[in-house]
């Protein structure tokens, strides 16, 4: 059982690694309403970063596997951190454009 296991845990952080090899050089544009100042109308969550990494990228993420402290509230570029496996956790650079 712990070497199937082991074979499976290996499996799961090869995929992951593939993952993270996609999606690290790519930049994920989300478009919100913004105002004057650069401040959103509401914000991007984890769900709404999940559906764009998806419609751009063609990589599903699980969107509790996204970790936000809080919403993103601003335009401009940022750093996501992705937790794909115990041992694979990579950033994804999102950028909030005006709409």
């Amino acid at each position: 059982m712990r070497r199937s296991r082991d074979v499976q845990d290996a499996k799961d952080r090869e995929a992951a690694e593939a993952v993270a090899r996609v999606l690290v050089p790519a930049v994920v544009r989300v478009r919100a309403r913004a105002g004057t100042e650069g401040r959103l109308f509401g914000s991007v969550t984890s769900t709404d970063l999940a559906e764009a990494v998806k419609a751009q990228t063609g990589v599903e993420l699980d969107r509790r596997r996204i970790h936000l402290d809080e919403a993103i509230k601003s335009i401009g570029t940022h750093a996501v951190p992705v937790k794909l496996h115990s041992e694979v956790e990579f950033p994804i650079t999102v950028e909030v454009v005006a709409d």
